[in-house]
């Protein structure tokens, strides 16, 4: 084997890796709170037409929680007619 060929080995071998850095770079996770999700259902009033809704999970428990506080604001203060 000659010197030539020894050092282009060497250099084949050592240009990957100087230019992509020395340890490979890892992919991260996707944080679970910002990953979207989507739910298709079918519109109200329609056999058609569905409503698409893409949200994180942070922003689904907000929905839900305000929801909540619609539903308990309702019902404390019901008002019944005529009894």
């Amino acid at each position: 084997m000659s010197l030539r060929t020894l050092l282009a080995a060497i250099v084949v071998i050592a240009v990957p890796i100087a230019v992509n850095g020395a340890e490979p770079q890892t992919q991260q996770k996707p944080n679970p709170q910002t990953k979207r999700t989507c739910n298709v259902r079918a519109e109200i009033g329609s056999r058609l037409n569905t409503v698409r809704t893409c949200r994180t999970a942070a922003e689904r428990e907000a929905a839900k929680q305000e929801q909540r506080q619609v539903i308990d604001r309702v019902q404390a203060n019901k008002v019944t007619f005529g009894r």
